[in-house]
């Protein structure tokens, strides 16, 4: 009985987290943003005189997720991330978080913003790159990996 009650609320929460709409690409800025979000919303980032300091390849978790995150360094030391041909399901509150591992070890979150498409986001400057090198896609609300990229 205890497995099957199990069972049923796990079923329940990973149908919950395909409610939402991921968000899709915005050609306006949107009014009470913060500097993050603004940036996460657009989809085009200039490598020119940026250092590439990882990739990684997106992998499925609970949900298809697909596309590749690459970080970039400019000369100031702040760091991108860049997300191309992203695609991953819709959920309610998914965000995008560094880790130690796929099992949100030591996160730090980076955005509450997740698009399907090509996208960027600023990295917080307190991110240990050489320790939180896991690029997850994780839906807060529900405590389910979509997927996630090792940075390499």
């Amino acid at each position: 009985m205890k497995t099957t009650l199990t069972i049923i609320s796990l079923a329940l929460a990973l149908v919950s987290c395909q409610q939402e709409t991921v968000q899709k690409s915005t050609s306006t800025t949107p009014t009470n943003t913060t500097p993050n979000e603004m940036t996460a919303m657009m989809s085009t980032f200039d490598v020119t005189g940026q250092t590439l300091l990882y990739q990684g390849t997106f992998e499925n978790a609970v949900h298809p997720t697909s596309g590749t995150v690459r970080v970039y360094e400019d000369k100031d030391k702040n760091r991108t991330l860049v997300f191309e041909n992203f695609k991953t399901d819709s959920g309610p509150d998914l965000r995008i978080y560094l880790a130690e591992d796929k099992s949100v070890t030591n996160f730090i979150q980076v955005t509450n913003i997740v698009k399907n498409g090509n996208s960027f986001v600023t990295i917080p400057m307190n991110a240990n790159l050489q320790k939180q090198n896991h690029v997850l896609i994780w839906c807060k609300q529900f405590s389910v990996l979509f997927g996630s990229a090792k940075l390499k």
